[in-house]
């Protein structure tokens, strides 16, 4: 029996302004990086929590590395 070990998706962006992540999602996708998000604000308010930008573990030091490169 063969073990496979599952794919995790990890934050690699997190933001109040939902604009800015889908900003570096679409630079991402752009690049052939899976991205999903994950709105941790407060369904009632939108005021409180963050917005995440999340990838696959295997893909992690490629999306921080395009994305510092977009924050400077």
């Amino acid at each position: 029996m063969k073990l496979v070990k599952e794919s995790q998706w990890l934050s690699v962006y997190q933001s109040l302004e939902p604009y800015t992540v889908e900003i570096f999602k679409l630079k991402l996708e752009d690049e052939g990086i899976p991205v999903m998000i994950w709105d941790g604000r407060d369904s009632s308010y939108n005021a409180f929590g963050y917005v995440h930008l999340q990838v696959k573990s295997e893909f992690k030091e490629q999306a921080k590395a395009i994305i510092d490169n977009l924050n400077e």
